[in-house]
């Protein structure tokens, strides 16, 4: 990433003896460069790689955790999200801004579509060469690129390299736990990662409001972090649910309790 120091030196953060995990020093400062984010992101990568060694031709035909989707729709999704980061990284990288799927929306759905009957050799070294490619270039990200550069999302429109990395992120640690496989080893709801469960929740908390009927306001109370009230309306609703379980309603994955309110879409 050009002359940015690493993590260690940078941030004057120091190994935990105990448990291997770094922990602030006094000397921590902020860094440009996200750190934290590609290194959760990197971990994602490796336990989505380990799964996919183990899916075979027959698993790539199941349905996923996601309405209409396989698995082979699911994988290859995750390949060609990987590529799109890829090209805004690059691009970012030269001067340039690019959209992440430059064909839009039907860009989007025609890769994923062609991506159902293909054998599971190719979908292994698919998502194995898209992985690489990206986190190839997020080495290669000079850290003035890290300041301004950004890149073009759908959902979100310009969004800095650094949000780009946790929306990755977020795509995998998501879609291992749609892929229904956990009979091969793969995740569930409850084991999603602490440190993505910890920026996750910061930013379902902050885009609520915009998802909820104006009448509502909605007091998060987790139990194991602070509560937090969100919306401006009259009519007060307590979710009285644990950080996961509340995400897993918050991102679409669980209609939630009948008394919670109906959200409008995730992003």
């Amino acid at each position: 990433m050009g002359p940015d120091p690493g993590p260690a030196q940078e941030s004057g953060i120091e190994p935990s003896a105990s448990s291997g995990a770094w922990s602030a020093g006094p000397d921590y400062r902020p860094s440009v460069v996200p750190h934290d984010r590609l290194a959760g992101c990197a971990a994602a990568h490796r336990r989505l790689l380990d799964l996919v060694e183990r899916v075979d031709d027959e698993v790539l035909r199941r349905p996923s955790g996601l309405p209409g989707w396989t698995v082979a729709h699911l994988l290859t999704h995750l390949a060609r999200n990987a590529e799109g980061h890829s090209g805004m990284v690059e691009a970012a990288a030269g001067g340039d801004v690019r959209d992440q799927y430059p064909g839009g929306q039907e860009q989007r759905d025609g890769d994923i579509a062609a991506g159902r009957d293909l054998p599971a050799t190719t979908v292994r070294a698919e998502v194995a060469a898209a992985v690489a490619r990206l986190e190839r270039a997020w080495d290669a990200v000079h850290v003035d690129v890290w300041r301004t550069g950004f890149g073009r999302v759908s959902t979100y429109g310009v969004t800095t390299l650094a949000d780009l990395v946790f929306l990755r992120w977020r795509e995998t640690e998501i879609h291992l736990v749609d892929l229904a496989l956990t009979d091969l080893g793969g995740p569930s709801w409850a084991d999603l990662s602490p440190a993505y469960v910890e920026v996750e929740w910061a930013w379902a908390v902050r885009g609520l409001p915009a998802r909820l009927p104006p009448e509502v306001t909605v007091l998060l109370a987790p139990g194991d972090r602070p509560s937090t009230a969100v919306g401006r309306g009259d009519t007060l609703v307590v979710v009285d649910a644990p950080t996961t379980a509340a995400l897993a309603w918050l991102t679409g994955r669980e209609p939630g309790r009948p008394e919670w309110p109906a959200l409008g879409p995730w992003w």
